[in-house]
């Protein structure tokens, strides 16, 4: 063999680095190794696909351990789909595992259209479900949460699932169609599958699965505004979480950690319960246990949510920082949903610390283009940033599109900050308005104390306190301020109640 590779190399066909025994072979030229490939007969190549396979399989495992998809290549090469299939999805799983999720995609799909000539066995049906639930988590990493690659991903697991008896695999592929329906499904298609997941953990009583329930009920709960609920859910989910024994959640459920998730959640619902120091506390602690994890997707799920907890606290500062990490680290491991939360964070941010104008041009486009969860919210505070800029038509249409998302989805945890942003909008535009104007302000008030959501509470008394003032009704804006503020034990630094203190004080 040798000899022949010498004579190769002399002919200049290939290129020799190193010094035999120790050396590596190159073709001069992709075209010249297409040809002489091109050359062997179909049998001839498989049965050296196949031996190559064999060799590394047999005697060198290192190999199959590090690079699983290099026999993926021989296998499938050597008409051996079944085996071919298993390599590349233990090449997807290593790809993400460190946070490759393009390269995972890329190896799992390989391994599933492998299978596609396979006949339909149930070993073929085990061996495609594993795939399929592999695929999941990558591409929402990768596409989006809510785009339709991973929905189809985890509906053809379902199926499967459900043929083969598997309650594990089945409650796997019903949580990422829970993740999935976040901007497409109906209240009662999220909560029917929340729900399913309950009853699948319960009845196998596998604390595990009883986890990543929670996880689904945090997020449906807050997204329904049952503030108390979801608390209860993260609570619970953070005292069954162990850091070693599911630290590899991530590659199953949504591509993020859950503790990572539940933390950044419940970071919010505190700012909306009332405790804004203790949800600033919160939001930088997630972030630095993301990256204590060093599972990249996670980091940018600690981004998300750190920012969003800044931005109701209205502290531009960080959510700024926040939001260039996040763009940084989207472009970097191609995580298309972490850089458009980016964008939409750092358009929000731009806005409020330096030019409004350019803030609010990547702002729309973020926004537009984004078809992920909170996508309520995100109209929102579009609108108030179009209000910011004086653009009324802009900022009420913005303001009708969050309305439609948030009555298809239910979505009610910001309906109270949607109706100041209303009442803003109506003040601000006329005064002649001021009536309709204190009747969104009223119904914001009413809707906060319903979901107790003090600091949304707050913010709409505020805002009545100051029209009432502007019309001489100083006792009664003191009135309806003085008992809400006087509620807070915290926060007094941040916008909110400041602006509340400044305007008991005026009053």
């Amino acid at each position: 063999m040798r000899d022949g590779l010498d004579r190769l190399a002399a002919a200049g066909l290939i290129f020799r680095r190193g010094i035999p025994p120790v050396a590596e072979y190159q073709f001069k030229h992709a075209l010249v190794q297409d040809t002489a490939y091109g050359t062997l007969l179909r049998r001839a190549r498989q049965r050296l696909h196949q031996r190559i396979a064999t060799v590394l399989r047999d005697q060198s495992p290192e190999t199959s351990e590090r690079v699983p998809e290099v026999l993926a290549h021989h296998f499938a090469a050597a008409g051996q789909p079944e085996s071919a299939s298993g390599y590349w999805l233990e090449a997807g799983r290593r790809a993400a595992a460190r946070s490759a999720n393009v390269e995972a995609v890329a190896h799992l799909t390989r391994g599933i259209e492998a299978l596609g000539g396979v006949a339909d066995t149930t070993e073929r049906a085990r061996q495609e479900l594993a795939l399929q639930l592999a695929l999941g988590p990558a591409l929402m990493t990768t596409r989006g949460f809510s785009a339709p690659e991973p929905e189809r991903a985890y509906q053809t697991a379902r199926l499967l699932s459900e043929r083969l008896g598997d309650d594990r695999a089945r409650f796997a592929s019903v949580w990422g169609l829970w993740l999935a329906s976040g901007s497409s499904g109906t209240p009662a298609f999220r909560r029917e599958l929340a729900d399913e997941l309950f009853r699948v953990a319960e009845r196998l009583d596998d604390r595990e699965l009883l986890l990543e329930a929670h996880h689904a009920g945090w997020a449906t709960d807050l997204s329904a505004a049952h503030l108390i609920r979801a608390r209860k859910h993260v609570l619970e989910a953070l005292a069954l979480y162990d850091r070693k024994e599911h630290r590899l959640h991530a590659l199953v459920y949504g591509g993020h950690d859950p503790a990572v998730c539940g933390k950044g959640h419940g970071a919010v619902m505190l700012w909306l319960l009332g405790y804004p120091d203790q949800a600033a506390r919160e939001a930088r602690d997630v972030v630095f246990f993301a990256e204590s994890i060093g599972h990249v997707p996670s980091v940018g799920h600690a981004l998300w949510w750190a920012a969003m907890v800044h931005q109701v606290r209205r502290d531009a500062p960080p959510v700024l920082d926040h939001s260039r990490r996040l763009l940084a680290l989207g472009a970097e491991h191609a995580l298309k949903q972490y850089q458009m939360i980016g964008s939409i964070t750092h358009g929000w941010a731009l806005a409020h610390l330096s030019d409004v104008e350019e803030g609010l041009s990547e702002l729309r486009h973020a926004d537009i283009s984004y078809a992920g969860t909170q996508k309520t919210y995100f109209h929102a505070i579009l609108a108030e940033t179009e209000l910011r800029a004086g653009h009324f038509d802009r900022a009420e249409a913005a303001l009708n599109d969050a309305a439609a998302i948030a009555n298809r989805l239910d979505e009610t945890w910001w309906r109270a900050g949607m109706l100041c942003i209303e009442g803003d909008i109506l003040r601000t535009r006329s005064a002649d308005q001021w009536h309709e104007a204190e009747e969104r302000y009223r119904a914001a008030i009413t809707i906060a104390q319903e979901q107790q959501a003090k600091s949304l509470e707050l913010r709409a008394a505020t805002r009545l306190a100051r029209l009432w003032q502007g019309q001489g009704r100083g006792a009664e804006a003191r009135d309806l301020l003085a008992p809400v503020y006087g509620w807070f034990s915290e926060g007094f630094e941040t916008p909110d109640l400041k602006e509340a203190k400044a305007l008991l004080d005026a009053v």
